[in-house]
């Protein structure tokens, strides 16, 4: 008579060698880019508070400015009217290698380590089990240093460069497929796919 148990077999939980294989491939791939403006947008000679945080980004030849008139609208003589305007357009440098349409590049996630691997569940017949790690930023441009990274859009600039004395942490679900953990997408129809962020 042959033992029931054996088709019940939980398989064993990721090594943190599988774990860190599993985000270089899945989440590692994707670089991580920075918008601190939304581009492309004209502004007026006289708006110089924006102009100033956008001039470091166009010195760094990341963003690209160019002088321009336009129509805007301006209270004259008690009435809104629409009146030609001197100005600058901005847009992101596309002949930049670091930027490209998602933004400019500011680096490669990393793990940095493994902190906790739940317990393999077998729910409906699928494999799953919960990391819990921390990741850091590795490949920081130069560029990252040269803009002002106290500002509030910059933020993730700031915790970029930290990143390795504060790491980010991050709980990812992996689910068991043809013998092989992986990243979970959801399911068919309800995709929740994971991000670093």
């Amino acid at each position: 008579m042959q033992s029931s148990a054996g088709f019940n077999l939980v398989p064993t939980q990721p090594s943190n060698t599988d774990i860190v294989k599993i985000f270089d491939t899945q989440l590692g791939q994707k670089l991580l880019f920075h918008k601190p403006f939304d581009l492309p947008i004209e502004v007026e000679r006289t708006h110089k508070s924006l102009i100033n945080q956008i001039e470091p980004w166009v010195k760094l030849g990341l963003i690209t400015k160019e002088k321009t008139r336009f129509l805007a609208e301006k209270i004259m003589y008690g009435e809104l009217r629409e009146v030609s305007v001197g100005g600058f357009k901005y847009r992101y440098n596309q002949d930049s290698p670091l930027v490209g349409e998602k933004g400019i590049f500011y680096g490669r996630p990393s793990v940095q380590e493994v902190f906790s691997v739940s317990q393999v569940n077998d729910i409906a017949g699928e494999f799953f089990c919960e990391v819990y790690l921390s990741w850091h930023v590795n490949d920081v441009p130069d560029w990252v240093a040269k803009v002002d990274i106290k500002q509030r859009e910059n933020r993730l600039l700031r915790r970029a460069l930290e990143s390795h004395k504060r790491p980010f942490e991050k709980r990812l679900q992996l689910i068991l497929i043809s013998d092989e953990w992986q990243l979970w997408q959801g399911r068919e129809g309800q995709k929740s796919p994971q991000s670093l962020f």
